[in-house]
């Protein structure tokens, strides 16, 4: 009786989780996590609001300024 180890089982294991998916499902996963993980930014990355506050930011970081 061969003893498998962790890290092959776990390899094992990923392999027959990855067969599950299909293919469409996932993607539509992964893009409904990347919409959730955007969502939970207190200012969206790309907004008027964050773009004014990054440009504000670098004018008081700049010589001279008051």
């Amino acid at each position: 009786m061969s003893r498998e180890s962790f890290a092959e089982l776990k390899a094992r294991e990923e392999r027959k989780r990855e067969r599950c998916w299909d293919p469409v499902r996932r993607w539509q996963v992964i893009q409904e996590t990347i919409t959730w993980a955007e969502a939970q930014a207190a200012v969206p990355r790309n907004s008027r609001q964050k773009c004014l506050e990054l440009q504000r930011k670098h004018i008081e970081q700049e010589p001279g300024h008051r």
